[in-house]
């Protein structure tokens, strides 16, 4: 598979230069080009080939929301992947009902930047190796068996949370302690154990118990096959 395509859209230049040297050092991304605005971006994909935007909210001339509707109404066949310090609720729904693939939120951690990429590098290879695709396949993709709907979810547990560890761990080809994914994906241990106990009720991943030589026996975790 070629190596996607993608667009920084950022205007602080330290920032942009940070999401770039972050693209280019996971496998398979290469950036095509940066920008400070959205509608330098818009006219950029308009001259060049892109399949991924990483894309700001806060931007001078058109903000990032409004270049993700553009993209949309004129039915550009882009991904996007929202990295921006805006947390309130009423943007992230309303970008999330737009089709962005991901949300990292301000400050993060290079592994969760990392995650976040592997996993839709995982979903573009999916969808791109087969004509047609069951059912099993389109809920693999869509994360439909690690994201039950929102309403089912414990009370404090972020969808797109629940989703980059999911991800993360169909990547994986063993078990994983949940310090280990805590570190892969930018979160407090505690929390990613929160989130992997849950899958596990949900029947998702597997847990076993690592009993060391030394002190307490380890929980370790691995989504099923």
């Amino acid at each position: 598979m070629d190596n996607i395509k993608v667009l920084v859209v950022e205007d602080d230049p330290m920032v942009a230069a940070i999401n770039r040297k972050f693209t280019e050092a996971v496998d398979g991304f290469t950036v095509v080009g940066v920008v400070r605005n959205g509608q330098e971006a818009h006219d950029f994909v308009l001259k060049k080939a892109v399949d991924l935007i990483i894309n700001d909210i806060y931007l001078p001339k058109k903000s990032g929301v409004e270049l993700l509707f553009d993209l949309r109404q004129e039915g550009h066949p882009i991904d996007i992947i929202m990295v921006t310090a805006v947390d309130d609720s009423a943007t992230v729904s309303k970008v999330i009902r737009q089709g962005v693939v991901a949300y990292i939120a301000k400050p993060f951690k290079f592994e969760r930047y990392r995650a976040v990429l592997e996993a839709y590098r995982t979903f573009r290879f999916k969808v791109q190796k087969k004509d047609s695709l069951a059912q099993e396949d389109i809920d693999g993709i869509m994360a439909v068996k690690q994201l039950a709907d929102a309403s089912d979810t414990p009370k404090n547990f972020n969808p797109q949370t629940l989703r980059l560890i999911s991800d993360f761990l169909m990547e994986q080809s063993k078990f994983l302690s949940a310090e280990e994914v805590a570190s892969a994906v930018g979160l407090s241990r505690v929390t990613a154990r929160r989130y992997l106990e849950y899958l596990v009720g949900q029947g998702t991943v597997r847990r076993t118990m690592d009993y060391l030589a030394v002190g307490r026996p380890v929980h370790r975790f691995k989504h099923k096959d």
